[in-house]
């Protein structure tokens, strides 16, 4: 059961978003994932601790980066099984001074296709479109 700040935020992040099968990625020092899909009208998730620990993060003005990949009705390839593969909208934020901050296209290319240990580049995952993150409205989160 999420607390009421996280239903707020995860309202706040959801609300421009379209699709209704997303997976957040949390790197707070460690990476934690969830899965977030629409269901019956309403958001299922399926790990709570990892909107509540983004939304402890935000609240307590540490940093962090924020990743949504969202699946699309598109269909990227189909593997040799048979099995179509969707393509997957990819957009992020930087969690800091209580904000979250988007990144744009590029930015988001860069950190996906970018080799951390070396700084070489890396090919892009197959069916992954890089786009600019929404600004995302946090008023009603710091009112409660």
């Amino acid at each position: 059961m999420l607390t009421s700040r996280a239903r707020i935020l995860l309202s706040a992040l959801l609300r421009d978003l379209p699709g209704r099968h997303h997976i957040l990625t949390l790197h707070t020092g460690h990476t934690m994932s969830t899965t977030i899909a629409l269901r019956h009208g309403a958001w299922d998730i399926g790990h709570p601790p990892v909107v509540e620990r983004l939304t402890t993060t935000l609240a307590g003005g540490r940093t962090a980066a924020l990743i949504m990949r969202t699946f699309t009705d598109r269909i990227s390839h189909t593997l040799p099984n048979g099995v179509d593969i969707p393509v997957k909208v990819v957009r992020g934020w930087r969690v800091a001074a209580h904000t979250l901050v988007p990144l744009d296209e590029a930015e988001m290319f860069d950190a996906h296709c970018t080799d951390a240990a070396s700084g070489e580049p890396l090919p892009p995952e197959l069916g992954v479109e890089f786009t600019a993150a929404p600004p995302i409205d946090l008023a009603d989160f710091h009112t409660h």
